[in-house]
């Protein structure tokens, strides 16, 4: 592993330093879930781009595949099923469809509904992607043992089911005496 330094345990320290009487403990939760994902990121658009994809593109072709078995899909069903809005989905859905790697549809009851799905050129490509992404995924997590990806990915997912439990509305803070703007 990096000898990188610990950029989330010196903002901890910090805080320590400056306000004793806060507890900033949960930035070496969140600050670093952040920076993980970050870096991850940057590693995944690096891949995605020896593909010529996005992150949005890919999601769009690993949505269609990991369903492909179910039939096609509309723009709807795709969108409510990624990270992407309807109207972001119909424009990578043009740009694939451009490139050959997926199809769409009229649906024959209702001209209205249109069906997407991948072309054997579209499934050829994430097929290769996704082999490539999970083969890197498992280098990302070298530093891990086995049981600590499991222990890892059952906690994210407990802290997932919490902070989705959290009141979207933040709470107010009228007592707080702030400085004159």
């Amino acid at each position: 592993m990096s000898d990188a330094p610990d950029v989330v345990g010196e903002i901890i320290r910090q805080w320590h330093h400056e306000r004793p009487d806060l507890d900033p403990s949960p930035i070496g939760v969140f600050g670093r879930l952040t920076r993980t994902y970050q870096l991850k990121q940057v590693r995944l658009r690096s891949l995605l781009g020896q593909f010529d994809l996005t992150p949005a593109t890919f999601d769009v072709l690993a949505n269609l595949r990991r369903t492909q078995s179910e039939g096609p899909k509309t723009a709807g069903a795709i969108a409510s099923s990624s990270l992407l809005s309807t109207g972001g989905t119909t424009f990578r859905l043009d740009r694939l469809e451009e490139r050959g790697l997926i199809r769409r549809t009229t649906a024959t009851e209702d001209r209205r509904i249109v069906h997407v799905e991948l072309t054997p050129k579209g499934a050829d490509l994430i097929d290769a992607v996704m082999t490539a992404h999970l083969d890197h995924e498992v280098t990302l997590l070298a530093g891990l043992t086995a049981t600590e990806v499991q222990q890892l990915a059952k906690l994210l997912a407990r802290l997932e089911k919490s902070v989705a439990a959290t009141p979207e509305a933040l709470p107010t803070y009228d007592d707080v005496d702030l400085p004159p703007a």
